[in-house]
């Protein structure tokens, strides 16, 4: 029951955290504010991180392994290549949603905040996984086969900059749309979807 409890109020302040950083971005919240968003207290926060930073990677983990594994579900999935790409666009909408210019900022272009180090790590991890998914998909036939897939991949690396480039996201609503333009760019380039 106490491991029970521990789980839950874990889960809160990650919870929390997640909601609050993808809204205002890292620097902005405060440990009060997560605290407060979590319904608990500063003395349980402490017991499961010694500050914001470790929270923040701890939210950056869970939310790139969740999409990890759904990324790979879908792929397994018994469907259409037209069928799986959709859900893997529906998949980057949710993960997106109510995301700040402010995250972005904080998390992929403030090195002196400290998160840059496991974020890079933690994305070379993602990046190469996900390569052998495609080079799986390549083989199975639901990806082209004559496709480098390692040049798309650099391809998306190069464009990550972009998320955090005033002038470009002048040309979009919210990050998110930005973000969705990307994934759109790189499922269907620029023929009209098959929606």
């Amino acid at each position: 029951m106490a491991k029970q409890v521990k789980s839950i109020k874990y889960s809160a302040i990650i919870s929390a955290a997640k909601v609050l950083f993808w809204k205002y971005g890292f620097r902005r919240v405060t440990i009060d504010e997560i605290c407060k968003e979590a319904k608990t207290s500063k003395m349980t926060f402490y017991k499961y991180f010694p500050n914001k930073l470790e929270v923040a990677r701890a939210v950056f983990d869970k939310v790139a392994d969740e999409g990890l594994l759904r990324f790979r579900e879908i792929f397994t999935e018994n469907s259409t290549p037209s069928i799986k790409m959709k859900k893997i666009l529906q998949l980057k909408f949710e993960g997106t949603d109510s995301i700040s210019s402010e995250f972005l900022n904080d998390f992929y272009n403030n090195p002196e905040l400290g998160l840059t180090p496991h974020i890079e790590a933690k994305t070379s991890i993602l990046w190469k996984e996900t390569l052998e998914i495609f080079k799986s998909g390549q083989k199975e036939g639901w990806i082209r086969a004559d496709m480098n897939v390692e040049f798309m991949f650099r391809f998306m690396q190069k464009a990550t900059p972009l998320l955090t480039d005033t002038e470009v996201l002048k040309l979009f609503n919210s990050p998110q749309e930005l973000i969705m333009e990307l994934a759109n760019m790189f499922v269907y380039g620029i023929s009209p979807a098959d929606r």
